[in-house]
């Protein structure tokens, strides 16, 4: 296996049109477990690419760059002003040290259905650019993923994720079984403006996705609690596995469903 470590964007491009095969690499935390028995052509360590380590913010976006830090995310000043659901998630992401070098980018590309940063994003409606050799293309980010470990990514790099600033009022919980080193059993992003709610949430799914049933019935506007649980098994599969039941899964997640909304100022 050979490692690359490219100095710019142009040349981590080029080592992607080289190899057919290939991960791409930063912090680590995610994909050293991979590489060690993976018989891939090669690592391609983009930690260099400063051009995609940043935060910045206009009048109507928050743009973050893949490679910025979980740490960087949480302490930054207009994260925690503008969306602080991410500071939130950022807050309850693993230990110091590993929010030191996890990137969201990073958290992003390894699609796992426990991911923290995903189900925030999802509900504030980010998008993400790619770049690759065939150039740069902006997609929902909900667009990204089909299937669990699957991503729609063409030989591409995650350059940025961005969001749209919005007024809202938000909800974030994860569950598991310690404050801090955890895995979360389940957790759930919520959100609710002018544009009505959004919904998503960890550890229920084969991949991160919007709640579009619940999202549906939430904003008509009337619901009971027997209809927020039928919805809630159109939009959630959880498995059951040694940190939890699928029952369990699905009874927490409705408690949180019914807490959030309980937190809402109109409700």
């Amino acid at each position: 296996m050979k490692y690359l470590k490219p100095k710019n964007i142009e040349e981590a491009i080029g080592f992607i049109k080289e190899y057919s095969e290939f991960y791409l690499f930063c912090g680590g935390t995610d994909l050293a477990l991979k590489v060690k028995n993976s018989s891939i052509d090669c690592v391609i360590d983009i930690s260099l690419l400063s051009e995609l380590d940043f935060i910045t913010k206009t009048d109507s976006m928050i743009k973050i760059g893949a490679l910025s830090t979980i740490s960087t995310i949480l302490e930054d000043e207009n994260i925690s002003k503008y969306l602080p659901i991410l500071k939130s998630a950022s807050s309850e992401f693993a230990s110091h040290q590993i929010r030191n070098i996890a990137t969201i980018g990073g958290n992003i590309a390894n699609d796992s259905p426990v991911a923290d940063m995903i189900a925030p994003l999802l509900v504030l409606d980010a998008s993400v650019t790619l770049i690759g050799f065939n150039g740069e293309r902006t997609i929902a980010l909900a667009d990204l993923f089909d299937g669990f470990k699957s991503l729609t990514l063409e030989n591409e790099i995650i350059a940025s994720i961005n969001i749209s600033l919005k007024e809202h009022e938000y909800y974030y919980r994860k569950v598991g079984v310690r404050a801090k080193l955890n895995i979360s059993k389940l957790s759930l992003a919520m959100i609710k403006s002018a544009d009505g709610f959004c919904l998503s949430g960890a550890s229920v799914n084969p991949y991160t996705m919007r709640f579009s049933n619940l999202e549906e019935l939430l904003n008509r506007g009337k619901f009971s609690n027997d209809e927020i649980l039928d919805a809630l098994s159109k939009d959630i599969s959880p498995s059951g596995s040694y940190r939890s039941t699928k029952e369990y899964r699905t009874q927490v997640m409705l408690n949180m469903i019914k807490e959030a909304l309980r937190g809402f100022k109109s409700e």
